[in-house]
């Protein structure tokens, strides 16, 4: 089936459309092959592609710790609307953007929690940013060797990215800091958020905190914890980009994991040569008869192009309706392709299906000069006609398949049924343990044997085309099931990140 990589040039139609309403009327030749030419390219845009077989390939990337600063100061707004949404929404950013690294998420104030721990599962981290709830956090100050012992212990790299969100907290040296991260060998960089003017903090009744003395309490950049940064940068703001760029540059091969990458077999140069012929014939004399003397010829060719694309979108669509256990819809679909490959998936499907007289017909009419294929038949059929209680039968399929090539699986049903009568009934197999002989020619990227019901290990058999652009798709997480709702923080993490609040008494 035909798809588009680039469907949002598809929107452009529209206005061609539009435009060839209007000059309708005005009957200009020209005019309709130039609308003509310019559709096609719109088209060609789009990048009109047949997706091909996923193959699994191998992926690195790296751990990255992003630790963020959830204290009260977190409230001001002197980023708009505030630090700590500022900071939800570079976190958004860095999730989405990077595809390659997994993150590990830590919340911090006076003490540090894991929010997170490393994944690639975007949406559940996506979803946990967007849950976080400032209001259930109370605590009024920032400690923040705590989040780099915490750090440390996340990731085994030997130089964990940790990248801290923060407006600096409150400390007036971070030597203490800078000094574990040297000796854990850590790369740390700080995102500053919040401005050298400060801003006040907003209290739940709408007025601005203040100290016990009773003046108001504005918060501040501190500018101390850039003495923490080593082997990475300070960034000024939410600079989504910069934090990218930085992770891109501290990479390294912390992980690896399997990748499914589609492929894809691009179709943009048929609709893109048709438009430069339409240009042709919409401004020279000379195109108007090439086109005269080429469009007989077109129109032989688009027969001839337009039977083999059929084919292969029945075959397509066959397939995916085999894999997902479709069988009679997939045996269906099998039926207008021409050739002995695609009369041997049909009798697969048909099999699977429990049709097991209509599969035995149809591997009757295959015909093949191919040892190894045809001994692949005769063995089928000769299941067949086991579930069909025809023993004599089936005792002849399999001596035929074992002349053509030996196989342990044929070998083992002749074994079963040497010696008993035709009228007698057997189940050689369980319908889920049949053992159905490898294909020879197996589509590419198949690798494992279907396990659908009525248990063989026939596939369809539709060959791949030619490979073009790829495009990653990364595998989903089991670990995370989105039926269950957005991730939020539970009343225990809370208590945990408020945790020693109570004994402070001063804390700016």
């Amino acid at each position: 089936m035909i798809t588009f990589l680039s469907p949002l040039w598809l929107a452009g139609e529209i206005v061609i459309v539009g435009y060839h309403w209007m000059v309708r009327r005005r009957g200009c030749n020209k005019q309709g092959w130039l609308i003509f030419s310019v559709a096609l390219l719109i088209v060609s845009l789009a990048r009109p592609v047949f997706p091909q077989k996923p193959i699994s390939v191998e992926e690195a990337g790296s751990d990255v710790i992003l630790a963020v600063d959830l204290s009260y100061s977190m409230r001001g707004t002197d980023l708009s609307p505030s630090r700590l949404e500022v900071a939800k929404k570079l976190l958004h950013d860095i999730v989405r953007k990077d595809q390659k690294d997994r993150f590990g998420v830590i919340g911090f104030t006076t003490s540090a929690i894991v929010l997170s721990p490393l994944t690639k599962d975007t949406e559940l981290l996506e979803h946990l940013f967007s849950s976080l709830d400032e209001s259930q956090i109370i605590t009024k100050g920032t400690e923040v060797m705590s989040t780099l012992e915490l750090a440390r212990k996340m990731s085994h790299a030997a130089r964990p990215v940790v990248i801290l969100l923060t407006d600096g907290g409150d400390a007036a040296s971070y030597a203490k800091e800078a000094d574990f991260i040297m000796d854990n060998t850590m790369a740390v960089s700080v995102v500053m958020l919040a401005s050298d003017e400060g801003s006040t903090l907003p209290t739940p009744d709408g007025s601005s905190l203040k100290d016990e003395a009773g003046h108001i309490v504005v918060s501040a950049r501190n500018d101390a914890i850039g003495e923490m940064v080593h082997e990475g940068k300070m960034i000024q703001g939410s600079d989504a980009e910069a934090v990218l760029s930085l992770i891109d540059g501290a990479r390294q091969d912390d992980f690896t994991q399997k990748v499914s990458v589609m492929r894809y077999q691009e179709l943009f140069y048929v609709p893109l040569f048709i438009a430069l012929v339409a240009s042709l014939v919409a401004f020279t004399t000379i195109g108007r008869k090439l086109f005269r003397a080429v469009v007989p010829m077109l129109a032989l060719i688009g027969v001839s192009a337009e039977g083999g694309m059929v084919d292969f979108a029945y075959a397509y669509l066959a397939e995916r309706n085999y894999r997902q256990g479709d069988f009679e819809r997939a045996a269906e679909l099998y039926r207008p392709i021409d050739g002995e490959r695609a009369r041997y998936n049909r009798a697969n499907a048909l099999y699977k299906a429990g049709k097991y007289a209509d599969a035995l017909g149809v591997y009757r009419s295959i015909r093949s000069d191919n040892p190894s294929f045809k001994a692949n038949v005769f063995y089928n059929m000769g299941n067949c006609q086991i579930r069909l209680q025809k023993f004599a039968e089936a005792r002849e399929a399999f001596l035929k398949s074992l002349t053509l090539r030996y196989s342990k699986a044929a070998d083992q049903n002749l074994r079963a049924i040497e010696g008993m009568r035709e009228q007698q009934t057997l189940n050689v197999r369980k319908a889920k343990k049949d053992t159905f002989a490898a294909e020879e020619n197996k589509p590419a990227g198949e690798k494992k044997s279907s396990k659908e019901g009525g248990g063989s290990n026939m596939k369809s058999d539709t060959a791949s085309g030619g490979g073009g652009d790829e495009g990653k798709k990364a595998e989903s997480d089991p670990r995370f099931s989105m039926s269950q709702g957005k991730a939020k923080l539970s009343s225990r993490q809370y208590e945990l990140i408020n945790q020693r609040s109570v004994h402070e008494t001063k804390p700016w």
